[in-house]
């Protein structure tokens, strides 16, 4: 029975290094937004410093933004999302910035209100943004919410409104 206890070691190593390796991070996701436009950004960085997997998601903002007044667009980036991966690709870390309302506001509502509104109305957006003042920016984009929905009411099929009534819009 001399063989019982080198495997007995064998498989102690094993799973010691099997614990470690799945809280070694070995990697980290990393995702930003322009608090100014609402931009996205982010890739993923690997533990010897190797960055892969770049990508970027415009905001309408910041397309508006490039399209009437170019010379004013500045990006002001924070960090949103800082999930640390082991081998297996499963989360050991979790860590990010503290982004302000803007984060609040998808691309999907953002593309919905600024084609309902004019021009110089966006660009407030755009400034009151840059401003940083996120009193004055969460009641914004709660006003925003609330019309982009009020728009999507007026647009409630007909189905919708027998179910459920008037009372609904």
């Amino acid at each position: 029975m001399k063989w019982q206890r080198p495997i007995t070691y064998a498989f102690f190593v094993v799973a010691v290094l099997a614990v470690i390796a799945l809280n070694v991070q070995v990697c980290r996701d990393w995702g930003f937004i322009c608090e100014n436009t609402g931009s996205r950004k982010g890739y993923r960085k690997w533990v010897l410093g190797l960055k892969t997997g770049h990508w970027y998601k415009q905001s309408p903002l910041e397309k508006f933004m490039q399209a009437h007044a170019p010379e004013d667009l500045v990006h002001r980036w924070t960090s949103y999302t800082g999930t640390g991966k082991n081998i297996l690709g499963m989360p050991v870390l979790f860590g990010h910035g503290r982004p302000g309302f803007v984060l609040q506001l998808q691309h999907s509502i953002q593309s919905c209100w600024i084609e309902k509104n004019d021009p110089a109305e966006v660009q407030k957006l755009y400034d009151l943004f840059v401003s940083e003042n996120q009193d004055a920016i969460q009641e914004r984009v709660r006003e925003i919410w609330d019309e982009v929905l009020r728009y999507e009411n007026q647009e409630l099929p007909s189905h919708y409104l027998q179910r459920y009534g008037e009372a609904s819009r």
